[in-house]
């Protein structure tokens, strides 16, 4: 019996050992941490990583983002109006490129502006209140198409000591969304009265950009929590000399 928890032991700490010491996969490409040229480097890492993204790395616990699905329920209240959403599916997110990077290794903090030529939702809503002075009231289905998106990412990091082994830990990650141009529809208005939807979608589209700044603070912090869980699973599984070595 004593052997038998001897030889336990052993087996738990060597495949610990074997987690640890594993080879990083092919779709990370690592950035040592006082390359001067870092924020390139960074910037080519993330470009690498993403078409793995659309399809998923189940092994490695990455999900695929096409649809990245938005679970959690998410509300916004401002100006006397109530929005929420819930099963969100958001299309084209993959399709993101890295238009700027700066990388500040001292302080963990990274900000990254990015490019969505197209993002699209489809998803159930609920709304209530007064939308461009006109009270607006239902709940259905909500779609939405917007192009030329601009991202602006900010996330903070730092590290975490397990058993002598530094780890990378992802802290806050915010995300804002500018967008160029869109289009918004929401089903069901005033119980499903076309006429009186019509009129109201119309009036929302009209004055898309007034409509959007409730919209969007719900996308970009459902958005943000996603991308932040996909970015720690990733990095939970590897050690901070992995992911950015000193030479």
């Amino acid at each position: 019996m004593r052997n038998m928890k001897y030889l336990t032991i052993f087996l738990l700490v060597t495949s610990a050992v074997a987690v640890i010491a594993k080879d990083l996969p092919e779709f990370l490409h690592v950035c040592k941490r006082n390359d001067p040229n870092i924020n390139e480097c960074i910037k080519a890492s993330v470009e690498h990583l993403r078409p793995y993204l659309v399809k998923g790395v189940p092994e490695y616990q990455i999900p695929s983002i096409e649809p990245l699905l938005l679970r959690e329920l998410v509300a916004a209240e401002g100006g006397g109006l109530k929005l929420s959403a819930k099963d969100v599916n958001a299309y084209g997110a993959s399709d993101f490129s890295v238009t700027k990077m700066n990388a500040d290794m001292g302080t963990f903090t990274y900000l990254l502006d990015v490019f969505l030529p197209h993002l699209s939702i489809d998803g159930q809503y609920e709304i209530d209140g007064k939308v461009l002075l006109l009270p607006i009231t239902g709940s259905g289905r909500l779609t939405g198409n917007f192009t030329d998106c601009l991202g602006a990412v900010k996330f903070t990091a730092e590290t975490e000591t397990m058993n002598g082994v530094e780890y990378f830990r992802v802290r806050e990650f915010n995300l804002k969304i500018t967008v160029g141009k869109g289009v918004l529809r929401l089903d069901n208005l005033f119980g499903g009265d076309k006429v009186i939807g019509d009129v109201v979608n119309n009036a929302i589209n009209n004055n898309f950009d007034a409509f959007i700044k409730e919209l969007m603070p719900i996308v970009e912090r459902a958005l943000g929590t996603a991308f932040r869980d996909i970015g720690q699973n990733i990095v939970n599984q590897f050690t901070y000399d992995q992911l950015f070595p000193l030479d």
